[in-house]
């Protein structure tokens, strides 16, 4: 059996497929559900009705028979035709953007003018002194004699200026501008060319219809469908739905997700602590790296203060030299149940103890739903029942070559079962000791042997939890 497994693995190694092979089945599923649903395949059952009814016949014959000329179109663009043709419509535009025009206003609004409306009405008055006034009297006539007033008030008294005001205030000139408006858009222009146009069946959305159904009627989409839906390979991914993903493509550690100590530690004292048996210590967060949509876990050999948990006298400090790093759901995601996975990548895994592992709100129950020992060997467990009546199931993984590049791990754990798994194959099967308690998530690297040389690294490039459906 052992041997059995151990070649299935190596077969299974190639991770790069296996994501492949499932990234396109759940891109088959999606597409698969999305299109169930689509307005594209109800449609085509609705356009199949409707293209073989006695109505649409009809409708068709309809069209065929419409004219431009006995249409409201015809109409609005004689009307328009009309106003383009007056004389006063034709003296109004020309006008209207002028340089007589122009002139005209600027005049009007210039200081001469009125000075020279100042000057007339003491002219006219009684209080006129031709002695005291000579100035103003000088400057009138000379504003008088001016040619630019001359002009303006030629100008203001002409035929062509009355008929641009009339038309510039009548009701005319807005209909006008709603006809040109109108005719010039290209719903007009469409609809026109539409009713000019001997196929112009073909343009209707009718035709569009039954274009559509003939269409899908022979698309790939649902020769696909009704494929994927006669082989139906989607039974194992219907039973799930999503309840945690991390990605690692936010630029840093999501801090409402993770924490990088042991959650006791962060819930007892807001600090880290090591184990009695580590010779590392874990930074809080130092040893975290987030790069390339990744989360790199690095165990170094370095000196740093930290605490070390003694059963018999508690936290006591010490001076590591190593420091390692762990990250864990504890404060933001527990779950009873369920599908938990991860794609890691592990860099010199015999130097250190990878876990990728779940525990529960005490140290019972635990599982290592990844785990490495002895230079680098696999060793997964499971462990229950209570401190002073531990029990345990522990086993050996073989066939994988951790140097080789990204795996994903996986543990399905139902009420009465837990089944390991390494790129979709199960290694393991158990029944009992079965946890039914909710657990938290754990990912940490431990440093159980001194070594000048440590270089190990985790990195996990995706974590994803599923619940049944």
């Amino acid at each position: 059996m052992g041997f059995f497994l151990a070649s299935k693995l190596r077969k299974a190694s190639n991770t790069v497929a296996i994501e492949k092979k499932r990234d396109e089945l759940r891109s088959d599923f999606e597409e698969f559900e999305q299109f169930s649903k689509s307005d594209e395949l109800k449609q085509f059952n609705e356009l199949e009705l409707l293209v073989l009814s006695d109505e649409f016949k009809r409708n068709k014959k309809m069209v065929e028979s419409k004219s431009f000329k006995r249409s409201e179109l015809y109409q609005e663009e004689r009307t328009f035709k009309k106003y383009q043709r007056s004389k006063k419509f034709k003296t109004y535009f020309r006008l209207k953007d002028s340089s007589e025009l122009s002139t005209f206003n600027l005049v009007a609004e210039s200081k001469d003018l009125e000075r020279f409306k100042e000057l007339e009405a003491l002219m006219k008055s009684s209080k006129l002194n031709k002695k005291e006034d000579a100035e103003e009297i000088s400057e009138y006539k000379r504003l008088k004699s001016s040619a630019r007033l001359k002009e303006y008030f030629k100008f203001k008294k002409s035929r062509a200026l009355r008929i641009y005001n009339e038309v510039d205030k009548s009701s005319d000139l807005q209909k006008y501008y709603q006809l040109e408006e109108r005719i010039s858009s290209d719903e007009f222009k469409e609809e026109k060319a539409f009713l000019l146009d001997k196929k112009r069946f073909e343009k209707t959305e009718d035709y569009k219809k039954l274009q559509e159904y003939n269409s899908l009627k022979s698309s790939e989409k649902f020769v696909k469908h009704f494929k994927l839906k006669s082989k139906n390979p989607f039974e194992e991914i219907k039973k799930w739905e999503l309840t945690f993903s991390e990605e690692f493509d936010a630029g840093n550690l999501d801090s409402n997700k993770w924490i990088t100590r042991y959650y006791w530690g962060d819930k007892l004292m807001a600090k880290g602590y090591s184990l009695d048996s580590d010779l590392h210590t874990f930074t809080d967060g130092e040893n975290v790296k987030i790069s390339g949509s990744s989360a790199c876990l690095l165990a170094k050999k370095e000196s740093k203060e930290g605490l070390v948990w003694n059963p018999n006298l508690g936290f006591v400090p010490q001076k590591f030299d190593y420091t390692s790093a762990i990250i864990n759901t504890g404060n933001s995601f527990r779950q009873k149940f369920g599908r938990f996975e991860a794609k890691i990548k592990l860099k010199n895994p015999a130097q250190v103890q990878n876990s990728f592992w779940m525990v529960a709100e005490k140290s019972l129950p635990h599982i290592d739903i990844f785990k490495t020992f002895n230079g680098g060997k696999i060793m997964n467990a499971n462990f229950w029942g209570s401190e002073n009546s531990l029990q345990k199931s522990e086993f050996k993984v073989k066939g994988i070559d951790l140097n080789k590049g990204y795996f994903i791990y996986t543990l399905d754990w139902s009420a009465n079962e837990l089944v390991w798994k390494i790129n979709d194959v199960p290694v393991k099967t158990q029944t009992t000791g079965v946890p039914q308690d909710p657990m938290y998530l754990n990912f940490s690297l431990a440093v159980k042997e001194a070594r000048n040389d440590l270089n190990a690294e985790m990195e996990i490039d995706w974590i994803r939890c599923y619940q049944r459906k």
